[in-house]
């Protein structure tokens, strides 16, 4: 990389703090659309229908022949609250559609048009953080989760060839949770090979404007450590809102856990796609610009061969594993460094 280039995953520029984000009435409307809907299911599960899915292409070649979900994976529960457009329960609607989430996201890049796309949240108690580090799904002109694989999606951020096509975004990411227990935000704002920061708890109602899809961050363990282990995590392990303000976390009839509001940690987030100007709307809308499967792996299979990386053109290139391999292989990336305050944890 000469120093004219960009690393592909360093973001247009830090999060930014704003405290006591949402109002007094739209916290309480949150927290109510969020109990009285559900149960919630693991972030997991929105991707993989079985944990025998997910341990098989999990853990590597030196994973335990007896390995559990709960050895890869915190309990962790997400709900859609509003996507590309849409919001899913009315309450939400002029949080969702307000001036307040879009206005603060499109400051980050100085965009002057912008449409809401996710609304959602993750929700949990005490847990363990296996997550090493990772960026947020980039939307690119004709392609995205709609109708793109996850890893293809990544690819092509690691790789840097396709930023011409890539759509905004900014995230306004708002965080409850009381505990000072560890449970903070780690970001690499300056590439996953330099140091990272990071943001500690306690927080409430305390939102952060970032700029995920460029860059790499971690949530990091929280609440007490002695009951961060879930050893009978399941795929199909859901969150339910029971009374008094607790959570019971359950595998079917059968309640695993239990715990209340002083116990958890909620993440609010919600991104938005900005534009530059209307020729930049126009381009989004009527696809005039637009990437296609063929497009890209052509321009990935170039990159590599210009690198000097020898590869035949697969026939199927979605769906060749050995190719997908070698793809993931040749634009690797990750971050190596932690803070000392919150170390990676491995099992």
């Amino acid at each position: 990389m000469t120093t004219l280039e960009r690393h592909p995953m360093i973001p247009v520029a830090p999060p930014s703090v704003i405290d006591n984000f949402y109002t007094p009435e739209e916290i309480a409307t949150i927290f109510s659309v969020i109990r009285e809907n559900g149960p919630w299911r693991l972030i997991l599960a929105h991707h993989f229908s079985s944990t025998e899915e997910y341990l098989a292409i999990s853990g590597g070649k030196d994973r335990k022949p007896d390995a559990k979900l709960s050895d890869f994976v915190a309990p962790v529960f997400r709900g859609f609250l509003g996507n590309d457009g849409v919001v899913f329960y009315p309450d939400l609607h002029d949080i969702y559609f307000g001036r307040k989430l879009l206005d603060t996201a499109r400051s980050l890049h100085g965009a002057k048009y912008g449409m809401a796309h996710d609304l959602l949240f993750n929700l949990c108690g005490p847990s363990h953080s296996f997550d090493p580090g990772h960026f947020d799904t980039a939307v690119f002109r004709g392609m995205g989760l709609f109708n793109t694989p996850i890893w293809l999606l990544a690819i092509m951020s690691k790789s840097g060839l396709f930023d011409a096509w890539e759509v905004k975004s900014a995230q306004v990411l708002t965080y409850f949770n009381r505990s000072d227990i560890d449970g903070g935000f780690t970001y690499w704002p300056d590439g996953p090979d330099e140091d990272p920061a990071r943001i500690a708890a306690p927080f409430w109602n305390t939102a952060f404007l970032t700029d995920n899809s460029r860059m790499y961050h971690r949530r990091e363990s929280n609440g007490a450590r002695d009951e961060r282990d879930y050893p009978e995590l399941d795929m199909k392990t859901e969150l339910h809102a029971v009374a008094d303000g607790e959570w019971s976390v359950r595998n079917g009839d059968e309640e695993i856990r239990r715990f209340g509001e002083a116990d958890i940690r909620l993440l609010v987030h919600y991104t938005a796609l900005l534009f530059d100007d209307i020729d930049d709307v126009r381009r989004y809308q009527d696809h005039t610009d637009d990437l296609n499967p063929d497009k890209v792996f052509g321009m990935l299979i170039d990159d590599m061969r210009a690198k000097g990386h020898a590869i035949d053109e697969p026939s199927d290139p979605m769906n060749d594993m050995g190719f997908v391999a070698r793809l993931t292989e040749f634009y690797k990336m990750a971050p190596s460094r932690y803070p000392a305050e919150a170390p990676l944890e491995v099992r």
